[in-house]
């Protein structure tokens, strides 16, 4: 199965506290700090979306559960 890829999408942002993350029926959402919000790594960005440059695929898969 192949990996995925979190570029361009909300798990990239900076306002997407990867540490905040609570997992329900096998998703798993983060709080985004920009709007209130708590969003999947894998979904579309919002408006608001800010590209977090230090954040590698590994890195968000690693709390997307």
């Amino acid at each position: 199965m192949a990996r995925k890829n979190y570029y361009g999408l909300c798990g990239s942002c900076k306002y997407c506290e990867l540490g905040d993350s609570y997992t329900f029926a096998y998703s798993t959402n983060f709080k985004c700090s920009r709007n209130g919000y708590r969003v999947k790594a894998d979904e579309k960005p919002c408006n608001r979306f800010e590209p977090d440059r230090s954040r590698t695929n590994d890195m968000i898969e690693k709390y997307d559960k």
